[in-house]
Order: structure tokens, then sequence, then C-alpha cells
């Protein structure tokens, strides 16, 4: 066994005694200035790459030095020591460990405390500078203050015989170095847990201080039971002194600096956690990121660009990991892991994910039809917060037929020019008096729309040039010297900008500005003046002065004044509180905003932009009732008031969006967004009605324009969640959701952050990961609740409700339900409150409560009629369908169904109208229709892949697995079933609905005589179903069990097998499994000659057909009529045989029709039919049929089937 020590934790040499050399490795200590002797791992040798004397030792190389004695010396004189010296009469040399340029690292024997210790001694030379005894000291204190089973223990420094030594705790493992160098890439979990281990060490070392400052792969060892321990502290330092920083030096690795750290700026223990993200990419990977040809340009490379992801180097890293690297390995400290600790509980929550299987979270599942709930695709309060409009810089749809050219479009032959930008920044207040800064934004946003815009000028959005001052970190009321200005001008695009300042003189602003042509490298200056109370003329004079600099042709110069407005207010005091409303809205801050604008609207009644905008905030806020009143107000004053026409038509466009006119508002933005293609703010609306219209496709790619533009867009970024959410791709969703949280947090924006909170909740239930999905519920309500913002307290207990419905919590579900409806009902949404009575009517329908379930849908539908929301009112008639359904009432399920049909091909969305077909499909399967059954589930399945709803394709694949069972057409059954199933593995799809999939398609296998294939799906439904504690899937499972020993002729296990499901099936709700499950029983007593006991237990299911399909049905028929046979009552067997014949030809269903015909043939045989062409008849028939369903692809085996072996052989003998 090899022998490892101290932090060094290397193996000793095959030759007793014998001391492995090290070198640093390329990427180790870089110190300059007074840089100490070798900054290399304090502890050294072994197992990974060595040099000795230049010549580089590998793994399993022979060392290349020979065995030496106490007085050789090596670097000027070091000594080595021999086993068996004794060191400060004390210390018993083992072996050597590793050396140095700074010294040695020995094994030792502790022979006072009778314990094995790593020595390290500093060789003779270096005894005196005192540069490294103070680093020596520094690692003692630093250790004696950081405590930790992860961090390695510093016993004490000492000297003796004029050789100074640390003793330490001796390790015997490899460092990560080593680790790596072996392995190249660590497999994800144990990474995790190294990584952790880590976090704990630095967690305890910040929580007292400490800072590391040279955490890289030789620094930290793992011993041979796994733990992992953090050393040499020589560098680090506390949070209050300097440590062992020396003024000008660079000191630490430079391959494992931070940024801060590289550039000589202040370090916390932020700069660890980079480091420490380094060494997390390099243990996944088996590289390190930011390769270059040298140590220092890789460090410049660090605090220049980002990191790529881990993702394109591994690919089978989930989002987690991907994320959590990338967020240590932020450039910005504001954006990284602030603590040890936070990264750590991220790392516990992947590793608790890797369980998730065994929490019992069950998917969808619902009793007749799989109903769809709204949480995947409708839910309002998604667009709450999401589609205020923003900057005023627009005029509307439609007007003059305006649109917006490219440099390269041409028109009757003439190249026409690309617009000119203009960014016109906040004036700066010089007047020293605070009361007037608001001023400053008023003048930029009302001069951006009193210019004008046409195909000739674009102005920079009010957000994306806020967005870059922030980035820029240019305060509000900063007076900007012109490098300043070039800057904003570069990174928003801009080819003239305005700026300037203002001041206040008794009654007059006197406003001065200047107007920079920064691609001529011009200026010029503006000036205006005007009373306080007439401000906008001010506004007039500067405009004027902006479009005579651009020396546009007098017909252009007019267009820009046609599309001119500003807001239509005389009252000063309206015009501030309108200006500070438009800058909260901004912000995501609507309650603030709210508080402006009707304060705005206070101080003028007149004022209908300012009534418009405060209609947006209380619609996002969900007071629709308030929303409609003032929207209908601005619209009735716009009209009356002569406004200008881009006004006008922005408050309209404003209107359709609230009054629930989306394709208007649609049309309208769209005409907009092509006039004006950089304009964040239409983009941002258009998006947000993408999303309410259900076109989450052109949503993404509306969103991902503006993160495109603008990566730091809180707003695009929860939409951007949104979408992927509701696409399907929560991971996506992650990425952006995490990211809007970051920088919510850092503004404090606590509207927002309840926001991302609540959307990732929806991410990890999407994961199947309730824990962490109900964490961030709760913090969302925690948030809101301390806001006031009732409306994000409902859609939280929604969100809980439906956890709690899935974890199989139905009264608590039932309870955050109600609670979440009366506060909608308090607040007024009554959209939500529809929403939420259809949840409630899915958990009543799931529990086989259908007319309550019917009760909730139908008063959810009167609501969803009252808000004009056809989208609702089609999911409405779609679950009312699949209750009647359940309920066997089929000529309902179908009125329904049709009704929805009509509505969403109306709507034209692809997803919901698979699912109405879906639903059809179903129905038409449950009465035996099943060709018709398969030409909506075809169908079904074309637009859900056009969706790309894989969750969809998935349950529309199954379904059509099922059907072509029911035909007999094994070999697609199986096909389609294997479709599902692998879908959803790969979607990590773990709950009930993935244990039914395997469980049918393990049926499907053993009814196809391939009972050994069938083994390991069923072994996977019944793993899944012992997990979620399904007694009606487990039942489902035992039958499956029984199917399998019946078809190999133990009849007696499947008996066992069948009443043990019963047995289950009886506690349950579903009476479809109850009776699969009685009419097994009966089947085997059949099999075992007891044909009037099955006939004393069919005979009560033939009078409930009513909770069987039509294919139980038919099989409980075929049944009653065989055990008629066995019974010898012919006639009434002949009859009913005759009748189930007539179903199962009508239906396709082969396998079925094969039994009937040599049922008969027998009957005919034993009753002495003189026909006995027709005896032979039916015998023929039975065996064609066999054949054929034999022929089918994936069926050969199916005469493995003892059953059927013995009806084919027994119908050839007697055709």
């Amino acid at each position: 066994m090899q022998d490892h020590g101290g932090p060094p934790g290397k193996s000793d040499r095959s030759n007793a005694g014998d001391g492995g050399v090290r070198v640093p490795f390329k990427g180790e200590s870089s110190s300059t200035g007074s840089r100490l002797p070798s900054d290399a791992p304090t502890l050294v040798g072994g197992a990974g790459e060595a040099s000795y004397g230049g010549n580089p030792v590998r793994p399993g190389d022979a060392p290349t030095y020979a065995p030496r004695t106490l007085g050789d010396e090596l670097y000027s004189g070091q000594p080595v020591l021999a086993a068996g010296y004794l060191v400060a009469h004390r210390y018993e040399i083992v072996s050597l460990l590793g050396e140095g340029g700074m010294g040695a690292v020995y094994k030792a024997k502790d022979i006072e405390l009778n314990r094995v210790i790593a020595l390290k001694t500093i060789r003779r030379e270096y005894g005196g500078n005192q540069a490294i005894i103070d680093r020596f000291k520094q690692e003692l204190i630093l250790s004696t203050q950081v405590t930790h089973k992860n961090v390695v223990r510093i016993y004490d420094l000492s000297e003796a015989e004029g050789m100074k030594f640390i003793t330490m705790e001796y390790i015997e493992g490899d460092d990560l170095r080593t680790l790596i160098y072996q392995r190249k890439k660590i497999p994800p979990d144990e990474v995790v847990d190294i990584v952790s281990q880590i976090c704990k060490a630095l967690d305890a070392a910040h929580s007292v201080g400490v800072i590391h400052r040279d955490l890289k792969p030789q620094n930290v060892m793992r011993d041979r039971s796994g733990r992992v321990v953090v050393m040499d502290f020589g560098l680090a330092r506390t949070l209050e002194g300097d440590g062992m920083t020396m003024s000008g030096a660079l000191v630490g690795t430079m391959e494992y600096m931070s940024p801060e750290q590289a550039l000589s700026k202040t370090l916390d223990q932020r700069s660890d956690i980079f480091s420490l993200g380094l060494i997390f990419y390099e243990l996944l990977t088996g590289t390190t990121p930011f390769r270059a040809d040298s140590a220092l340009a890789s460090l410049i490379k660090r605090t220049q660009e980002r990191a790529e992801p881990v993702s394109q180097y591994v690919s089978n890293i989930s989002g987690p990991l991907d994320r959590m690297v990338n967020r240590c390995l932020e450039r910005d400290v504001d954006l990284r892991y602030g603590s040890a600790a936070e990264l750590l509980s991220d790392l516990e929550l992947w590793q608790r994910q890797g369980s998730a299987v065994a929490t019992g979270f069950k998917a969808d599942r619902y009793a007749a039809v799989p109903v769809r709930s709204v949480w995947l695709w409708k839910k309002r309060w998604w667009l709450w917060g999401g589609a205020a409009i923003g900057a005023l810089a627009l005029a509307v749809a439609g007007y003059v037929g305006v649109r917006g050219r490219s440099s390269a479009a041409t028109t009757n032959g003439q190249v026409v020019v690309a617009p000119t930008s203009l960014a016109i920044l906040p004036f700066s207040n010089t007047s020293g008096d605070q009361k007037d800064d608001w001023i400053g934004s008023s003048i930029a946003d009302m001069l951006s729309t009193d210019i004008g815009q046409s195909a000739h000028l674009r102005t920079v959005s009010t957000d994306r040039l806020q967005q870059v001052l922030s980035d820029l970190r240019v305060a509000p009321g900063t007076t900007m010297d012109p490098d300043t200005v070039r800057r904003v001008a570069q990174f928003s695009n801009a080819d003239i900008v305005v700026s300037g300042k203002y001041a206040r003189f008794g009654d007059q602003i006197v406003i001065d500005g200047t107007i920079r042509d920064l691609k001529r490298d011009q200026s010029m200056p503006i000036k205006a003046q005007a009373l306080a109370k007439d401000l906008p003329a001010a506004i007039d004079t500067l405009a004027d002065s902006v479009r005579k600099s651009l020396a546009l042709s007098p017909d252009l110069t007019e267009e820009l004044k046609a599309q001119s407005f500003k807001p239509d207010t005389s009252s000063v005091d309206a015009l501030r509180d309108y200006n500070a409303g438009l800058a909260l809205m901004r912000d995501g801050k609507n309650l603030d905003a709210l508080k402006s604008f009707q304060a705005a609207t206070n101080a003028d009644p007149q004022f209908a932009l300012a009534l418009s905008r405060m209609a947006d905030v209380q619609s996002d806020l969900g007071f629709e009732s308030a929303a409609e009143q003032s929207s209908r107000t601005a619209v009735e004053l716009a009209g009356s008031k002569n406004l200008p026409l881009p006004e006008k038509y922005l408050i309209m466009a404003a209107n359709a969006r609230i009054m629930k006119n989306t394709p208007q508002a649609i049309k309208a933005y769209q005409n907009l967004a092509t006039s004006w293609p950089s304009d964040v703010d239409v983009q941002y609306n258009l998006g947000a009605l993408y999303v309410d219209s259900g076109d989450y496709a052109k949503a993404r790619d509306m969103f991902a324009k503006i993160l495109k533009a603008d990566p730091n867009n809180i707003k695009a970024l929860w939409e951007m969640g949104v979408v992927e959410n509701t696409l399907g791709n929560p991971q996506a969703a992650l990425d952006s959701l995490s990211k809007g949280l970051t920088l919510a947090t850092q503004v404090n924006n606590q509207e927002q952050q309840g926001l991302m909170l609540l959307s990732m909740g929806i991410s990890y239930r999407l994961l199947n990961n309730p824990d962490e999905a109900m964490r961030n519920y709760q913090q969302s309500i925690a948030i809101n609740q301390k806001i006031g913002q009732k409306r994000g307290v409902a859609a939280a207990l929604d969100e809980i409700a439906d956890i709690q419905t899935r974890s199989g919590k139905s009264d608590a579900a039932l309870a955050s339900f109600n609670q979440a409806l009366t506060l909608q009902k308090e607040i007024g949404v009554n959209a939500e409150v529809g929403d939420t009575l259809l949840d409630m009517g899915t958990v009543y329908q799931d529990r086989g409560d259908y007319d309550q379930a019917l009760d909730r849908y139908r008063e959810a539908l009167q609501i969803q009629r009252q808000t004009g929301d056809q989208n609702g009112e089609a999911l409405c008639l779609n679950n009312i369908a699949a209750v009647y359904l359940a309920k066997a009432d089929v000529d309902n399920a179908f009125t329904n169904y049709q009704q929805a049909l009509l509505l969403r091909q109306k709507l034209g969305i692809p997803g919901a109208i698979a699912e109405t077909l879906e639903g059809l499909g179903e129905a038409y399967t449950q009465t035996g229709q099943y060709d018709t059954a398969l030409t909506s589930l075809m169908r079904a399945l074309e637009l859900a892949r056009k969706a790309q709803d894989t969750h969809q394709i998935a349950m529309i694949s199954h379904s059509i697995g099922m059907v072509f069972e029911y035909q007999g057409r094994y070999g697609a059954a199986v096909k389609s079933m294997q479709d599902a199933v692998k879908i959803f593995h790969d979607r990590g799809e773990m709950g009930s609905d993935m244990a039914s999939f395997q469980n049918d398609l393990a049926g499907a296998l053993a009814r196809a005589g391939r009972s050994e294939d069938a083994a390991a799906p069923l072994a996977e439904a019944e793993k899944l179903g012992r997990a979620t504690k399904n007694d009606a899937l487990m039942s489902m499972v035992l039958n499956t069990r029984g199917d399998i020993a019946f078809y190999k002729g133990d009849t007696k296990a499947a008996d066992g097998f069948y009443r043990s499901a019963l047995a289950l099936a009886t506690h349950g709700k579903d009476p479809g499994i109850l009776a699969q499950a009685k009419l097994n029983v009966a089947r085997a007593a059949i099999a075992q000659g007891r044909s009037g006991d099955a006939i004393t237990m069919l005979k009560p299911l033939l009078n409930s057909f009513g909770v069987m399909n039509a294919y139980l049905s038919t099989q409980c028929t075929v049944a009653f009529a065989e055990a008629e046979v066995g019974a010898k009552d012919y006639p009434h067997a002949e009859r009913d045989l005759q009748q189930a014949l007539t179903t199962t030809e009508k239906s396709g269903m082969r396998l079925d029709s094969a039994r009937i015909y040599y049922l008969r043939g027998t009957v005919a045989r034993l009753t002495g039919n003189k026909d006995k062409t027709r005896t032979s008849y039916y015998y023929a028939e039975a065996v064609r049929l066999l054949d054929a369903i034999r022929a089918d692809p994936g069926a050969a085996n199916l005469l493995h089937r003892t059953d059927l072996r013995a009806i084919y052989e027994d119908a050839s003998h007697w055709k």
C-alpha cells in the first residue's frame, strides 16, 4: 500500500527512504517582486508530473535520483533527512515525501503523542529570510483561526539544530492535480462531492474573515476515505489585514487567480469562489477555461472574457451544474456567488435531485383522458408585469404607412441609406435644488417624442440608454464629459447624441445642450428657456434645433413634425409625476409607478397619456376593472382633445391590449416593430402579446432579440423564462430566470424578485423537483406579502396547490386553491379566478369526484366567456368533455370536445388543437371506433410535433399504441409505446405517467408473445409505482404480471397476481381498473375449469358496461361466452359470441375475432352440428387471423403464448 503524507499527500517511493522530487507544475505560483523561492504546494511529490534537475518524471517512471543520506546536499546545501533521524528529540523521520525550492516534506512519527505527522522543513539558506518565516507563521496563525475537518491542521512551528520546520496533519491520499492528471474528466457526482467539501472548508475560513488567495488543485487533497482537505494558507490574509501581500506584488498562482486579484483590486471571499470555479471547471472537463499560450495571456483573458460553458466539453453535464460553474466564474463579483455557503446550497440541491424518482412526485395523470392542466401553457399572471408600454418614442401601427428600411434596401432602383440613430441623454441639474432633478429625465423623454421618428431617424429607447448608463456606472444627474458621451454612443449604437444641463433662475428654467455628430466629429450648441410652467415650450424649441441640425429636406422635416408629440398637459406637477411613473415602470416597480400616475392624473384629470399609462400598470397588477375604466377614459380624451395621431394610436393600441382584443393589439405592434425595428419597448410589448395569444415561438424570438441587444434586461429575462417553461424547456428557463433574479436582487427590485422566484419554482416543478419548487414559491410569497402584492401571493398559492396535488395531497391542494381564490376575488382578477376554478376542477376530477369537477369547470367557463378569453373557454370545454368521458357520458363528451375544437381551430394554436384532437381520439377509442380514433390521434400527433411539445407527442404516441394493441397490431403497438417511453426518459419524466407507459409496454410485449422482453419495462413500472404509492398503478402492474404468468400457462400463479391486483383496485376509485381486475380473476377461473365461478363473477360486469370502454366490454362478453361454453350452455354461448363478433369485426379487433371464431367452431363441434363446412370455416378463420397477426413485424412470437398456441393447434386440427 502506498503511504501518503501531509498536505502533499503523495506516495512514498518503492525504495524505502527515497523521496520523490517535484518542481511546480505549469500554473503554479507566479509571485513577482519579493518572490519566495517556491510557491509550489507546501507538500509535494508523488504521482503527479515531477522533475528533478530538469528531467521530467511521469507517473510510473523510475525516479531519476539516487538514495541519499544525511549530509548529501541538494539545491545549495539542503540536507536530506534519513529514515530514523530524530528531529528535536521528538519527530522520527519515516520517509521523504517530496522536495521543492523552499524545502522538503517528510512523513514522520511524533514519538511523544504516538501519531504520524507531516514535517515540512525550510532550506537552511532561507532560514534567515523573514518573508519566508512570516509565511510559515501566517500558515500557523490562520490554522488556529480556521478549524474544520476539511482544512488541514497545523500543529507547530519549531527550530532544531539550526533548521526551522513546521508540523502538520498527515494525510494519505492525492492532491486534485494528480487526480485530474490521472483521470482527466471526473464524473459529475464525484466532482460535486469534492467541490462541496471545498465549499465547507472555505465557508469555515471566510466565516472568520480569512481569504485563501492561492486556491488551486495542488492545494486540495483527498484522502483514502474521500475526505477533502484544503491546505497551504501561506498566502492567505484576513479581511482586516494584508497578510502576506507585498506592495506591487502579484501574489498567488496566475492560472487560478480571480480577475480582481490579477488587477490588484480589493479582495473578499468571492475571489476564492472564482478560483474554486476554475477547479470545478477543470474537474468536470479535464481542461481549464481561458486557455492561452502563456499563464499571463490566460490571466488577461480572464479579465476580459467569459468562460465557455462546461456543457460544450462534456455532453452529459446538466443545466444546473453548467449554471453553477458559470456563476462562480462571473467576472463581475456582484454576479458571482456571494459566499461558499450559497454555492454549497446549490450543490446539495443538485445531489438531492438524483433521487427525484423516490420522492413520490407524480406527473399529470387523469382517470379517463390526460386532461392537460393550465399550468403548462396558460397562466395569466405570467403576463403581470410584462405588458407595460415603456418609453414613448413611438408612433403607431399603420400611421401613413411608414415602414423602416435597412441599409441594403432599394426603392425604385435607388439605394435607401440606413436611418440615423439619435440618443438623447438625461440632462443634469446644475442649480443644486434636488426638487428639480425630475426635469432632467423629463427633458430627455419629451424631446425624444417631440423630435419625431421616421424611416430616416431612429431614437434610441430610454430603456436602452438607462441600461447603458448603468453598465458604464454613470450615476443619475452626472454631467458627462465628451469621452463618456462617446462611450454611451458606442454602446447604444448612436450616431448623434444630445446631452446638456439646466438650471432654475427664479421661475425660469434655462437649458443648455449640445448636439454631437460623432461620425462627422462635429458639435453644435442648443439653448432654450421658459417659465417652469411652460417647460413644454422650451422642449419645442430644442426639438426644432435638433431637426435643423440634421440637415434634412423640407419634406422629411415635415414628416418628423407630423409624427412628433409630447405629453398633453400644461401642469408641471402632472408632468413631474408622469415622468416619475415612467421611470418606475421601466424598473418594474409597478406599485410605486401606480402612485405616481395617480398623482399625475389628480393634478390634471385631462392628461390622457398618463391615464393610459396608469391603465397599463393597473392591468399589470391585476386591477382589471380599474384598468379598463382608465383606458376607456384615455381613449375618450384622445378623441376629444385632438391629440397628435401618434399619441392617439399609442393610447388606442394600449386599450386593445387591456380590453383583451389581442389580435388587434398584435397587428398594431407588429406594424410598429416593422417601422421601428430597434425600439425595445415595441418589441417587449409585442413579445408579451405573443405570449398572451399562445404564440410562444414568436414570443421567444422577440425576447431573444431584445436580450441580444440588452442581455441585462430584467423583464425580458423573466419573459424568456416564462416562454421556455411553457415550451417545456425548464433548464433553459432557469438560465434566464437565475440571471434575472441576480440582477433584480442587485437593484433591490422586490416585485421582479417575486416574479423570478415564482417562475423558477415552475421550472423546478417541471424538472420534477418539488422541494426546490416549493422553496421558491414560499420565498416569492414572503416577498409579495411584504410589499402587499396580493396577486403574486395568489399565484404562488396556485402553484403550491399544484405541487400538493401531484404529491397526492388533494385536501391540502384544495385549501391552497381556496386561499388563492379568496385573494383573487378580493382584488378583482376575474380571469385568474377562472384559472383557479379550472385547476380545482382538475383536482376533483383526479379524485374521481366528477360532479364537483363539473361544477368548477362550468363556473370557470362562465368567467372565461365573460372576460372574452377564448383560450380559457376552449380549455374549460375540453376539460368538461374529459369529465363526461370519464362518466361514460359519451354524447356530452363528443359535444364539448367538438365545441372546444371549433374554438381552438379558430385561434390557430397547434398545441391546443392537438390536445382536443387527442381527447377526441380517446373518446373514439373508448367507443370502439378505432379507425376514426387513429385518424384523430394522427392529426393530433402532427400538430404536437409542429408545436414541439414533446410531452404531448409522448402522450399521443402512447394512445396510438393502445389503439394498435386493441386491434391486435402488436408490433406497431410496441413501437409506438417505445417511442413514448423514450421521450419521457429523455425528458426525465419519471412520475405515474411513465410508470403507466412502462406497464402498458410490458403488457403489449407479453401479448405479442415476448414475455422475456416485458421483464425490464415491467420492473421499471413496479419501481415507479411503489415510489409513488399509487394503488391503482400497482394494481395494473400486478394484472400485467398475472398476464405474463397466464400466457406461460401458469394459471395458478396468474390467479394469485390477479387476486392481489383486485384487492388493490378495490381500494381505488378507478372503476375501469377494478373491472379489469375482476375480468382477469374470472379468466383464471375459466382456465382452471371453474366456469361456474367465472359466470358468477362476470354477470355483474356485464350489467355495468357504463364504467368500461368498448374494448373491456367486448373482453367481458367473450370471456362470459367462453365460461358458458365451459358450463355447456351452448345456445347462450353461440348467441353471445355472434353478437360479440359483430363488434370485433367492425372495430378491427383481430385477436378477439380469432378467439370468437375458435369458440364458435368449438360450440358447433360439441353440439354435433351437421354442417361440417361451417365448423371448419370457423376454425380456419381462427387460424387465418392468428397467422395474419403473426405476420406483422414484432409479432412473430405470438404463439409462444400457451393460450394462443393451444387455440392455434386445436383449430388447425379441426379445420
